[in-house]
This record gives structure tokens, sequence and C-alpha cells, in this order.
């Protein structure tokens, strides 16, 4: 079955055919949100109409930054920097215009369902992601299933608050760079504040290493809280910086001065495996198992 697959981002949409949880075609545009949301629906339908010529595509599978009815395929939240995606309804954009079935979900969600299926928790029952961006999403998956709220609200792990601030406001990579830049540091990305971290030749590497030790120490208070909390047999963290293979490790170190030993033991901390392709790998197999659950039915 090939699935045309969307991950909407607030920066970028990549999009890509997947054939059996494989990406075979991907692509990815500006999403230009500030634009508002028909030019983003106008980006969406030239997208599709395009990738249509070349494939035979079976349906749509999407994911999406916010909260998402999964029945009505309805942005329902928007995030806190997008909040262009309100109202947006895909199951009706793509069955209006293609005749085409859609599944919509957030996209950490997504991410989940892709590293559950053939990532790194592929031989879990309940474990817990998050990823480290712009913001900090998350999901939460219960023998073998995610947990979406009561309303569809659940695992927004970046809104909880440490001390007084957000969650995200002091451990995203956008909290990284600006803490980086105020330091001193000219640097565009957190991939740069990581390279003059790993550089012990560079000038402002000890600055570097401060800013970075911070990071780790708020992330390791948030992820302490989601151990004590979900007791999950992991968590995995994705994102841009979830390429360094080392964060993982580097994050437990700093969990493991503020965590009880009884439950450190147990927390296991690891790198997603999908990368880029998860939310897109995440929305072909939603849709595929939307697909089979309505055949059943029938």
């Amino acid at each position: 079955m090939k699935v045309l697959c969307f991950d909407i981002g607030g920066t970028y949409i990549k999009y890509g055919v997947v054939e059996n949880g494989k990406v075979i075609e991907k692509a990815s545009v500006k999403t230009d949100a500030a634009l508002g949301q028909q030019a983003l629906i106008l980006r969406l339908l030239h997208t599709t109409r395009e990738m249509m010529k070349k494939h035979k595509v079976e349906g749509v599978g999407v994911s999406c930054a916010g909260s998402i009815n999964i029945e009505t395929g309805t942005v329902i939240v928007a995030p806190e920097h997008i909040k262009e995606f309100i109202g947006l309804n895909f199951k009706q954009i793509f069955k209006d215009n293609f005749g085409l079935e859609c599944f919509a979900d957030n996209d950490v969600n997504c991410f989940a369902v892709a590293e559950g299926e053939s990532g790194a928790a592929k031989k879990m029952n309940s474990y817990l992601t998050m990823t480290i961006g712009t913001g900090i999403g998350g999901a939460i998956v219960i023998r073998k299933q995610i947990w979406r709220g009561s309303f569809y609200n659940g695992a927004e792990f970046g809104r909880m608050f440490i001390s007084d601030k957000k969650y995200e406001a002091i451990c995203s990579t956008a909290s990284l760079v600006r803490a980086a830049r105020k330091a001193g540091l000219s640097v565009n990305n957190g991939v740069e504040v990581f390279e003059i971290y790993d550089n012990k030749n560079h000038e402002k590497n000890a600055l570097a290493v401060k800013i970075v030790k911070e990071f780790y120490q708020n992330l390791a208070f948030g992820i302490a809280n989601l151990f004590y909390i979900f007791d999950p047999e992991a968590i995995i963290i994705g994102g841009g910086i979830s390429n360094r293979q080392r964060l993982a490790k580097e994050i437990r170190q700093e969990l493991k001065k503020i965590l009880d030993p009884a439950f450190f033991r147990n927390a296991e901390l690891l790198n997603a495996e999908h990368a880029n392709d998860g939310g897109m790998i995440g929305a072909y197999y939603n849709f595929v198992k939307a697909s089979e659950k309505q055949e059943s039915e029938n």
C-alpha cells in the first residue's frame, strides 16, 4: 500500500510516499504559516497533485503539530507559535479534492507510533516519546496504544511548569540558542552550539559547556517528573538534536543526580531511531491501521 504522508511543522512541511513502512520518495517545502491557513491548504493540494502524477497512492497520512481530533481530522488546539493551524480539517481537504481517505494525528503521536512499530521502542509495551525542537512535544504509549487524553490534548510535556517557567521555555533548542546568544556565542541553531561544546580547542568552549550543562539540567528536571509519574519502560528522545548520538547518555548523567536511585535503575533514556522521517512513517502506520479497522468493521 502506497500512502502519501505529510509531516507538518511550523517551519517545514515534509512529505513523501511511504510503502511497507519505507519512505520511497520524499521532499520538503517551507510551511510559511504566517501566510495563513488558505495558503497552507493550497500548498497541500499542489503537492498532492504533483505526487499523484508519479504514484498511485491509496490514501493520505498526516502528522501535524497541535492537538488533533482523530475522528474528524481537525486541528482543535494549535501550537502557540503557529496558531494559523486552528480549524484545519485534513479529512475534508483530501476527501473533497481527491476522493482520498485521510488519517491525521499529532506529530509526536505519529513519531511514537513509528518508534513502536520499527524503531527504538519496537519491543516495548509502554513508553514515552519526547521531541526537542522549537518547542517540546510529547506522546504517551500504554500497552502499545497512544493515550491522547479525554479531549485529544494529552502529553503536552512542553506546557508543564518547572518552577515558574514553562518547560519548553527553558529547555527547547530555541531556548538553548537564546541562552547561547545572550552569553555572547554567535550561533544560528542548536547544532552550532553543540559544535562549540564538542570542540575543546574553541576559544568559547567553556562558555558553551556551561550553557549546555544548564540545558541538560533543565531537561532532566522534566524527564525525572515523567519517570515518577508514568514509570515507563523508556523515554525515547527525538527532534533535531537527537541525531547527536551521545544526547540521551549525557542527559541521563544529569538525571542520575536528581532521580531516586530506585527509579534511576530502570530509567531507560534512548535516542529515537527514525530521526527526521519519524512523523511520516508514523502517519503511514496510522493510516494502514485505520484502513484495516474500517475493513474489519464492514
